[in-house]
């Protein structure tokens, strides 16, 4: 698990033990593997809902890593199919911008509250 996390991340120093310590729990909590399969089964899904983006009205701001596992051509591929979107892209950081950087999803948040 710390493998895969520390893989997105610029640094990795950023993953907590107890954030990892939590993660690890709630994959043995009791209804974890239908959920996970469930995830994955509908991965597709998921990949096909770039097709409804155009639809979306609801304000939404993209905020993207530097280094992160998308590819910039997807990132911008995202962002023409919601001009109205605000974009971030951070310097310096992976894809879990939550964990290295958590202020800036925070103020973003923030600040339309």
């Amino acid at each position: 698990m710390r493998a895969i996390l520390t893989g997105g991340m610029l640094d990795p120093t950023a993953l907590g033990e107890d954030y990892l310590d939590e993660l690890l729990k709630a994959g043995r909590r009791p209804g974890y593997p239908a959920v996970a399969r469930a995830v994955y089964r509908n991965l597709p899904s998921l990949a096909a809902a770039r097709a409804h983006y155009p639809k979306v009205i609801a304000p939404v701001h993209l905020i993207y890593g530097e280094k992160d596992w998308s590819r910039p051509s997807d990132r911008q591929a995202n962002r023409r199919l919601m001009p109205e979107a605000e974009f971030t892209e951070l310097a310096k950081v992976g894809h879990f911008i939550a964990l290295e950087r958590p202020d800036v999803p925070a103020n973003l948040l923030n600040s339309v509250a």
